[in-house]
């Protein structure tokens, strides 16, 4: 859990040192892009949450999880979603659909919203979405048809993630 957690952090400073070098954002002022980009780091955690609490609670990590949260046992069910992460393949914020819809909002919130916290926001989870496809590329768990169909859609996420910080 820590190699992971640390893991995304050191792509959440690099990226997000990216944007603010590339857009000459240097002011304190800006501080509301990085505070976005920290709740924006949150929302995967979300999906396992919906997952756990609302579409399977039947499942038996769900009951565990459920009887730690009615015990108050709130840091052991916390280390249980994230030791349990894996097992649950059919999260409803990683699909593909949603992958494609989320770029889209994305597009439209980076381009046409005043707020820097939105942004901040948006971005990162685009930012965590692409993480999550890079291990699932890098472990070969194949989510297209052919594997020509999965390098061309992880490279286009890559490609948007940058434009969009680019927009900024």
């Amino acid at each position: 859990m820590r190699k992971e957690i640390t893991n995304i952090l050191i792509y959440f400073v690099a990226y997000f040192v990216f944007l603010i070098v590339a857009n000459s954002l240097y002011s304190f002022s800006y501080w509301p892009l990085l505070a976005g980009g920290f709740v924006g780091l949150l929302f995967p955690t979300f999906d396992h949450l919906l997952h756990i609490f609302a579409l399977f609670p039947q499942e038996l990590t769900s009951q565990r999880v459920l009887n730690l949260v009615r015990y108050k046992q709130y840091k052991e069910a916390i280390f249980l979603i994230y030791d349990t992460s894996e097992e649950r393949k059919n999260l409803m914020f990683h699909t593909t659909l949603f992958q494609i819809i989320f770029a889209i909002l994305t597009f439209w919130v980076v381009s046409s919203s005043g707020s820097l916290f939105a942004r901040g926001l948006v971005l990162s989870y685009f930012l965590s979405l692409t993480l999550f496809n890079l291990k699932k590329f890098v472990n070969k768990e194949i989510f297209f048809i052919d594997e020509n169909n999965t390098r061309i859609y992880f490279a286009l996420q890559v490609g948007l993630l940058f434009v969009f910080g680019l927009l900024i």
